[in-house]
């Protein structure tokens, strides 16, 4: 049986870092609704799912990499700027929309941004 399981998802994507958070969101989401009695939140837990098994059994790996890739990339920055609360902010560039990174407490500092160039005026 293990083996006939193998088989059959050689060359496909699997359950991976993206499928798994779908996975438990949808869950907490069914958890929720049957709780509350919501119907339209059961059935967006329910296209999750159905999402999540897509994901999981489609033989586009390179989409489903590049996927979990961009995922995986975002749970890294937020991570980094949860750890980095305490001593930096993060602002968004307002022209070309890069997250800038500057240290707190400097009072209102002029935030130049290093890829367009743009200036702008914050409090830090």
């Amino acid at each position: 049986m293990k083996y006939k399981l193998q088989a059959f998802f050689s060359g496909r994507n699997g359950f991976d870092d993206l499928g798994r958070t779908l996975m438990w969101g949808a869950l907490i989401l069914m958890i929720v609704s049957t709780l509350l009695g919501l119907e339209l939140l059961y059935l967006v837990s329910l296209a999750m799912f159905i999402y999540v098994y897509v994901r999981a059994f489609s033989r586009n790996l390179s989409k489903c990499q590049a996927q979990n890739g961009k995922f995986l990339s975002w749970k890294q920055f937020q991570k980094q700027r949860f750890q980095q609360r305490k001593t930096h902010r993060f602002y968004r560039c307002p022209k070309c929309k890069t997250y800038l990174r500057v240290p707190k407490g400097k009072g209102k500092i002029s935030i130049t941004c290093r890829c367009c160039g743009e200036k702008f005026v914050k409090k830090t």
